[in-house]
């Protein structure tokens, strides 16, 4: 996986030895996120401030939105035992089979998306299922047969039918996920930071501190988890650290939640990238008009600047701001500011449209030569 990869998959659970183990309605190619019709709220650069002191007031991502507040212990998974206790050889071989038909495809197919409601249920479903020790009373099919829902392994196809479907194939989906995922993770030799590398605590504290600064939130409510990995040709290693609520219940129930994604180099310590999640978020596409006004609006320019200076406390020399034109955050509806430092080094802040709200800042280190 690359980072995007992980970007992706981060706000998931993590099974024993600290594996990334997938959610079954947390991968991107099996629930098309939905946008609700909650209001983003208005927000702008206040003029008035911007006269005052020459520096936008910039809104963050708002304490408006609750997380999860957890009085008693945090739920302990079940999983695990489940999995060692009920996988069987000739599984492990037929998921290992599949796993390697699956490297010579994009991703597996689904001949429908699942709906609103059903992504609702799978949340309360995956939570009784890693929790409560709730399990399906039969395996998911593997091949067409008598039944409406399975998979077509051959075809790396889920074949749903027109349907809803039920609690029971829900849960199907979920175990047939977690069973396939524990499996791969037999095969995954877990990266070890080196001795040159920051430790997990060091890791989980610049994450905290990098996100508390950003967006004036309190993470004592959040479980925070951490993974190490190695990146690219020279193995470069690399902490991811994800802050989230502790149970999915939280969504199922619609109510809005933040997480808080960030990703730090393990032999400088530098956090590269601090991210706000808000899956409940409706985002606004920028059309050919919209991108016209807002590079004639240098407000966005000076939110980007403020974020940089005042909230990140960046204290090198700022020498130029620029808007980044990707059709790819126009369909996303952020807007990305480009913020260069004098020693060659920059910044990438993502703002949302129309809010100005900080959604990532990524840095960029000068380069070596």
């Amino acid at each position: 996986m690359n980072r995007n990869d992980v970007k992706s998959a981060l706000g998931v659970i993590f099974i024993a030895g600290g594996l990334l183990g997938l959610s079954a309605f947390a991968v991107p190619q099996i629930v098309a996120y939905t946008e609700m019709s909650r209001q983003a709220p208005e927000a702008n650069v206040s003029y008035t401030q911007q006269q005052q002191t020459g520096k936008p007031a910039v809104q963050l991502a708002g304490g408006q939105i609750p997380v999860l507040k957890i009085e008693a212990k945090a739920p302990v998974s079940t999983i695990q035992t489940y999995l060692e206790r009920t996988v069987t050889e000739e599984e492990i071989k037929e998921s290992n089979a599949y796993a390697e038909k699956l490297r010579f495809m994009d991703h597996e197919i689904f001949t429908r998306p699942m709906t609103e409601q059903e992504t609702k249920r799978s949340s309360i479903l995956d939570d009784q299922y890693r929790f409560d020790g709730l399990r399906p009373k039969q395996k998911l099919p593997m091949k067409a047969g008598n039944y409406e829902f399975y998979l077509d392994q051959s075809k790396a196809t889920f074949v749903l039918p027109k349907r809803a479907l039920t609690d029971e194939e829900l849960l199907q989906f979920i175990d047939r996920r977690y069973r396939f995922n524990y499996v791969l993770s037999l095969n995954y030799v877990k990266p070890q930071p080196d001795q040159k590398d920051i430790g997990e605590a060091e890791a989980l504290g610049k994450a905290r501190e990098s996100v508390t600064r950003l967006f004036d939130v309190d993470l004592s409510k959040l479980e925070a988890t951490a993974l190490y990995n190695k990146w690219g040709p020279e193995q470069k290693g690399e902490w991811s650290v994800d802050f989230h609520p502790y149970q999915g219940v939280f969504q199922a129930q619609r109510k809005p939640y933040l997480t808080y994604n960030v990703f730090i180099d393990s032999l400088s310590g530098t956090v590269l990238d601090t991210t706000i999640v808000e899956r409940d978020y409706k985002r606004t596409p920028i059309t050919a008009e919209m991108n016209g006004r807002i590079r004639q609006d240098s407000s966005w320019l000076q939110a980007a600047r403020t974020i940089v200076a005042d909230k990140q406390g960046e204290t090198r020399e700022i020498v130029g701001t620029s808007i980044i034109k990707d059709s790819v955050y126009d369909k996303r509806g952020v807007v990305a500011v480009l913020v260069q430092l004098k020693d060659g080094s920059s910044y990438t802040a993502e703002l949302r449209y129309p809010e100005k709200r900080l959604r990532c800042l990524i840095y960029t280190p000068a380069s070596k030569s």
